[in-house]
């Protein structure tokens, strides 16, 4: 399986990343532009160079538009991208990075996402960036990406609004969940659109995976700094057999609070980025029924897991451990049924292979339709086989 590491110790941009993916020179450049310029159908030119920083050869790529740039809205913004001739996979996925930067904008100047006015970040970079960078992965075959830690920066950056602390508040806003470090280099060295891109593609922050190397791409941000400031993508395979995971699991021993707490408090932790939450009987001191809670979840969640423990039940303390998770790989899949299309996991286990529907969408179908749920996965199975 392919897959993309981000080592981000110069922080991101959308161009820094846009930048490193060409870097890898496995894509033809002057065919990606024009195909970029196909879908967006809008006016602009990229100018794509060589540079040097601090000892280190990498891409750096310019966006421009005629003059005077059009300042456009979130609204219009979202419109361009729902005009365009994107597949609809990564439309999709554009729209929803695209509206991510919009809300995030839209918390901090406190307006509604649909009129964030597209100002420092630039409407056409934005999409060019956006659209580039999942065009580029899906050409590079990249399955999954990885990214490590990512560096803000310090200091004040100039907006349109005047002088903005660094990281800047929209920034911030989009690296929620995502392990971060203010670095010792002064201004902005991650971006709203890199933000956004990092934490809506990569599956998990850390050191880099076993991986097989086969490419190392670099791309430049704008300044020179102390360090060479540019972004690294190492592009390599991945062991199919068995994926391994860097987890931690929280528990906690409950015996004053109602069971009844726990559907809601399971809710609240899936929706946090819990990866698991069960429950399990046990007796305490004295005899006492109770259960222990049990949490997993990415190392990047575990503080607002805690959280949410600590609000919704009646626990004083948890306890909390690092984990290594290993998972067989799987595939996202469409299963073709009696009622439609619906998704699914393909994975490879002792040399056989087994499509496994989603359970909420055989949920649906059965409550749609009225046939017990036992009945709709048996006929499922039956059309796989």
């Amino acid at each position: 399986m392919r897959v993309l590491y981000l080592d981000c110790f110069s922080g991101v941009s959308g161009d820094m990343f846009l930048s490193a993916l060409l870097d890898l020179e496995v894509i033809e450049i002057d065919t990606f532009v024009t195909q970029l310029k196909k879908f967006l159908s809008l006016p602009f030119d990229v100018t794509i160079r060589q540079v040097n920083k601090k000892g280190i050869s990498a891409t750096q790529t310019s966006i421009t538009e005629p003059y005077p740039p059009h300042v456009r809205n979130g609204k219009e913004m979202l419109d361009l991208l729902k005009k365009s001739s994107l597949p609809e996979s990564l439309q999709n996925t554009a729209q929803k990075i695209l509206w991510a930067i919009m809300e995030a904008e839209g918390k901090v100047h406190g307006c509604h996402p649909e009129e964030v006015r597209f100002h420092e970040i630039g409407s056409v970079d934005t999409l060019v960036d956006i659209v580039g960078v999942l065009y580029a992965l899906e050409l590079l075959g990249v399955k999954k990406v990885y990214s490590s830690p990512v560096p803000t920066g310090r200091g004040f950056v100039h907006t349109d609004h005047g002088l903005f602390p660094v990281p800047a508040p929209a920034t911030l806003e989009l690296l929620r969940g995502v392990p971060t470090y203010t670095g010792l280099e002064e201004g902005e060295l991650t971006t709203p659109t890199g933000a956004a891109l990092v934490a809506h593609l990569a599956k998990s922050f850390g050191l880099c995976p076993p991986i097989v190397v086969q490419k190392i791409g670099y791309g430049a941000g704008s300044r020179d700094l102390s360090i060479p400031n540019v972004l690294r993508v190492v592009l390599g395979e991945q062991e199919e057999r068995v994926n391994q995971e860097q987890n931690v699991l929280l528990e906690t021993n409950i015996d004053d609070m109602s069971p009844q707490v726990v559907e809601y408090l399971t809710e609240r932790l899936f929706e946090a980025g819990a990866l698991d939450v069960f429950v399990t009987p046990i007796y305490m001191k004295k005899q006492r029924p109770a259960f222990t809670l049990s949490v997993l979840a990415p190392l990047s969640r575990a503080s607002s897991l805690r959280t949410i423990i600590f609000e919704e039940t009646t626990t004083l303390g948890i306890r909390e451990y690092e984990v290594v998770k290993w998972t067989l790989p799987r595939e996202e899949v469409a299963i073709s049924t009696p009622w439609g299309t619906i998704q699914g996991k393909k994975v490879h286990k002792g040399g056989k292979t087994f499509i496994l529907p989603e359970y909420e969408e055989c949920k649906k179908i059965a409550r749609k339709t009225g046939i017990p749920l036992q009945e709709v996965l048996e006929r499922i199975k039956k059309v796989k086989s």
